[in-house]
């Protein structure tokens, strides 16, 4: 009898981590900085005490936890499920990010998504107005890259449906990739190539 009150505690604390988004800054010597930034919803079923006449019904916390590297080549790092790739061809200088976007992608470990944990937090943010704009960030796997020159045109080299799968230039030197989660657990491409072309002038 004595294991039931934690018990009933743990199941009316709901915690659960989102999508991640993943910013990598690459300087003029090709070294860098890689961050993640990973997003926890934490939901309490009484908050505390704020004046008399007032019951507390909820406590919710959006956190966002940030992890840092270093590299000194983007070209030579390996981390779990992308990779760059630098290549000349026909004088035309290409360079690739290709993504494992597989549901078994070694990435959504490294980020820590979780299915149920997702499926919880949309779940709650349909009820509320105020998560929202919450809600549009865990439904994705983001990729922001700056580049130390600019680039000319980025692109997927396989169709990807629009409005979910994005690729854009933000700037002259900054990419941004949008990786829907959904199509990730639905297997629907194995891996993901996108195609960015420096600008030579």
């Amino acid at each position: 009898m004595k294991l039931i009150p934690p018990t009933v505690i743990f199941c009316l604390l709901f915690c659960a981590c989102a999508g991640g988004n993943i910013k990598i800054k690459i300087r003029p010597d090709l070294s860098g900085d890689l961050v993640l930034y990973q997003k926890k919803i934490t939901k309490k079923p009484s908050g505390l005490f704020f004046g008399s006449g007032l019951v507390p019904t909820g406590e919710l916390e959006i956190s966002i936890k940030e992890r840092a590297y270093k590299f000194s080549n983007y070209t030579h790092i390996l981390p779990p499920g992308f990779r760059f790739i630098e290549f000349t061809e026909d004088k035309t200088q290409e360079i690739q990010l290709v993504v494992d976007t597989s549901q078994s992608s070694p990435l959504l470990k490294a980020l820590e998504i979780n299915k149920a944990e997702i499926d919880s937090i949309l779940n709650e943010a349909k009820q509320r107005d105020d998560l929202l704009r919450f809600n549009t960030l865990v439904e994705f796997i983001q990729f922001e890259i700056q580049f130390p020159f600019a680039i000319k045109k980025v692109k997927f080299s396989d169709p990807r449906t629009p409005g979910e799968w994005t690729v854009r230039l933000d700037s002259a030197e900054k990419m941004v990739v949008n990786i829907p989660l959904h199509s990730v657990w639905n297997n629907e491409h194995q891996l993901t190539t996108i195609q960015i072309y420096p600008d030579s002038n």
